[in-house]
């Protein structure tokens, strides 16, 4: 078998840690408070307290993360076990520390030059504009710690930029030793091994425990900004596709390879296709079966076991995508021997990009599409995949499979089985509303399940199955001891099962048998919606196939797992909802209370300061959901989520800092600006998602720098004018109630956390378009905030 996720498009590896980091982030809100509390002090020596925090925050990143890094969390336990939950909480803090220095430089140098704060703001952009482009850069020649390590070392060189003028002896003397002293610790951190923490659940810590005892070699390491790959080899290694009881030919030799430590599938040890005579028991043959001679695409086709399993069916020509180009380098470099040379060869093309990307760019036929990608034990109870957006497993994606078939061919999806269904249900589903959506009234005619003891196999075809083909699958299925869920014409009380699964009483057949009649069927929505998980068809409004939580079933699921609920739960949806809880519970003693307190202190400031800080706050709000939703939806465009991640978070940044330094000619009356600003915010952001679908296909085959410099036309002019909002409101602050400036800091940086996880959360359940719209009601409201205060 393959595992899940595929290392065609990064895994959420470790959630809780990752969302762990966007809490660590409320550091920029606690800076606020803190300046807040300081007062005029802090304007006492700004260049020395600029520079201490300059080298305090060098000195953080890599220590803090070697320290953070070291803490053995397991989330599974998280609500059974004090120290796990101390485990967190000293992660999060050990985080937390390093943004709160970076929050009180940038808030102290804005604070102090608030009358210039559109040059400092869009400076501050701009930089940080600059970050994740030579982030992805260095990542191609420096590891994830190392690459950390290397920002401290030029944190700590940026700390001598800020020198006293003109400079003390003596005092500058004792800053520079000590200054220098850091430095030495950070080099010093530099000569040690990077630090790497193995998630115990992961294959990766399994395979080093085999190591250690003898039964196991790690042939090799590699890292890149995609993520990192390991393979092992060892005799007791067996992974075999789902083959099934009727196989009686041994696994083949093989070594394992590993994506960011957990399986990305087995590599076959072998030279020719005959040895893997195992693979003829799988259901993954059976496509193949169908479809002899056939020409053969795999999307996501990551370790080589399907191009053995094409070759052994005498595919006529085989193409394999695989969005990852050092996957393809390894196996025509140096595992090509151990991999009998399996990613070469005259009938095989090979191509590096993403499935989706390679389906809207491709006019070629085939006689068979099978999505690797798909493949492997089914998504379980962890749920940690329903935080990754999946375009090919959307509706509009399947469309572009069904559109690439030649007539009679078929699509071919492969998952394993789990109790309650629902990971197969959900491919079903989505297959049928492709069809749908290509204007067919009957998609039951097309459509076909099979099953063994670990897997289901749906396939489908653009066209109805013949009688020739569906007489086929019975006699293969009966050859193979599958049973049949799905087929036209078919009842399964013909014959009693090979495999049976428990199913509710009164249901002839399998549960995934009563799906698929439902599914067929007038009830479809009813079926949806009373389903205890969600397996409504993911679109690419929606593009997050694996979630499947549902609140309506949460008190369902407590009851019938009892105590151990949460470790059955799909954590993915409850990482997202934690992360929200915590930024609130941590964001009141930290920013809310305090700033509540103050404001109510005698002399703390004319006028009320509620308008404003709510003008900030939604910009906060309104900022971060643009810039998340946009980010998720270049990947579709792009057709890398690497690259699209980096060149949309690059763009908002630059233009919006771009958008700052050049507006300032307007800024000097704040509100004819910000009307300007919103109202073009208004016409620009609904037309970005249709215009982006719409220039999926027209710009697939352009060059991947001609599909960067299309996203940033999409998204400049939005990040310019969003650029407008801060400082504008900041200059209005500074005119009337200086005095909020520093809580005005903190409110934004608050607002912002808390926006990543709720606009992830506002995608999953109404989709991006209601995501981008809830983010101009928060700056048109802004613009009435804005209004209001000025004229007061």
């Amino acid at each position: 078998m393959t595992s899940s996720p595929s290392p065609s498009s990064p895994p959420p590896s470790s959630p809780l840690k990752w969302r762990s980091c966007e809490l660590a982030l409320l550091g920029f809100g606690a800076s606020g408070t803190w300046l807040a509390l300081l007062g005029p002090r802090r304007r006492a020596d700004l260049i020395t307290w600029n520079r201490w925090l300059t080298l305090g925050l060098a000195l953080s990143i890599t220590l803090f993360y070697r320290l953070a890094d070291a803490l053995p969390i397991d989330m599974r336990y998280l609500l059974y076990s004090l120290q796990q939950l101390l485990y967190l909480l000293t992660y999060q803090l050990l985080l937390f520390v390093p943004f709160l220095l970076a929050g009180l430089l940038i808030g102290t140098t804005l604070v102090h030059f608030s009358a210039s704060a559109p040059l400092v703001y869009g400076a501050n952009l701009i930089g940080s504009g600059v970050g994740p482009i030579m982030a992805v850069l260095l990542m191609y020649h420096l590891s994830p710690p190392r690459l950390i390590q290397g920002a401290a070392l030029l944190t700590w060189a940026a700390g001598f930029l800020w020198s006293p003028l003109p400079p003390e002896s003596s005092s500058r003397s004792r800053q520079n030793i000590l200054a220098l002293a850091f430095g030495l610790f950070l080099v010093g951190d530099l000569l040690l091994p990077p630090p790497l923490h193995l998630d115990p659940q992961k294959m990766l810590a399994q395979l080093r425990h085999w190591e250690a005892q003898g039964d196991a070699r790690h042939l090799l390491t590699r890292e890149g900004p995609r993520g990192r790959l390991d393979v092992f080899a060892s005799p007791y290694l067996h992974y075999t596709l789902f083959a099934g009881l009727t196989a009686s030919a041994p696994p083949p030799p093989q070594a394992l390879l590993l994506f960011d430590g957990d399986s990305a599938g087995p590599i076959f040890s072998i030279q020719s296709a005959a040895e893997v005579a195992i693979l003829d028991h799988t259901p993954m043959s059976v496509a193949y079966r169908l479809a002899p001679d056939a020409r053969v695409l795999l999307l996501g086709e990551a370790s080589g076991a399907n191009i053995w399993l094409a070759r052994r069916f005498s595919a006529r020509e085989i193409t394999a995508v695989q969005g990852d180009p050092q996957i393809i380098a390894l196996f025509r470099g140096p595992l090509a021997s151990l991999s009998g040379h399996v990613f070469t060869g005259p009938a095989l093309q090979v191509s590096a990009t993403t499935p989706r990307h390679f389906l809207e760019s491709s006019k070629d036929r085939f006689d068979l599409i099978q999505v690797v990608s798909a493949e492997g034990m089914a998504a379980g109870v962890s749920g940690l995949l329903s935080l990754h957006e999946e375009y090919l497993l959307t509706v509009e994606g399947m469309v572009r499979c069904l559109d690439r078939l030649s007539p009679g061919g078929l699509v071919s999806i492969t998952r394993g089985i789990q109790s309650p269904p629902r990971d197969n249900i959900k491919i079903l589903a989505t297959l049928a509303a492709a069809l749908k959506q290509r204007g067919v009234a009957r998609p039951e005619a097309h459509l076909a399940q099979v099953r063994n003891h670990l897997a289901l196999c749906t396939l489908a075809s653009s066209t109805p199955l013949s009688a020739e083909q569906r007489e086929k699958l019975i006699r293969v299925s009966n050859e193979l001891w599958l049973d049949i869920d799905a087929l036209p014409g078919w009842d399964p009380s013909r014959k009693p099962p090979f495999n049976e699964l428990i199913a509710p009483p009164g249901i002839t057949g399998s549960l995934y048998h009563f799906a698929a009649t439902k599914i067929f069927s007038a009830d479809r929505e009813r079926f949806f919606q009373d389903y205890a998980y969600n397996i409504r068809p993911a679109t690419d409004d929606r593009p997050y196939f694996f979630d499947f939580f549902r609140w309506r079933s949460l008190a369902s699921f407590i009851e019938a797992h009892g105590p151990h609920w949460f470790q059955r739960l799909e954590l993915g949806y409850a990482v997202l909802v934690i992360s929200l809880g915590q930024i609130v519970f941590v964001a009141l003693p930290v920013i809310l209370v305090p700033l509540f307190v103050m404001m109510r202190r005698p002399g703390a400031g004319e006028g009320r300061g509620g308008a404003p800080l709510a003008y900030f706050f939604l910009l906060g709000l309104g900022y971060l959901s643009l810039e998340m939703t946009l980010m998720q939806r270049s990947t579709l465009l792009l057709g890398d989520p690497l690259l699209a991640a980096a060149g949309a978070l690059s763009a908002f940044l630059l233009f919006s800092g771009c958008g700052s330094l050049l507006g300032r000619r307007w800024f000097g009356s704040p509100i004819p600006a910000l009307a300007v600003a919103a109202g073009a915010l208004a016409l620009l952001v609904p037309l970005v998602l249709p215009m982006s679908g719409w220039l999926v296909a027209p710009v697939a085959s352009f060059c991947t720098l001609g599909r960067f410099l299309v996203i940033l036309i999409l998204l400049a002019p939005i990040a310019f004018f969003l650029g407008w909002f801060f400082p504008a409101g900041m200059l209005l602050l500074e005119r009337r109630s200086p005095h909020l400036i520093p809580w005005a800091w903190g409110i934004n940086g608050f607002a912002s956390v808390a926006a990543a996880p709720l606009a992830v959360l506002l995608s999953m359940s109404f989709g991006f378009q209601a995501v981008l719209f809830g983010a101009v009601g928060c700056y048109l409201l802004a613009l009435a905030l804005a209004w209001k205060f000025a004229v007061k």
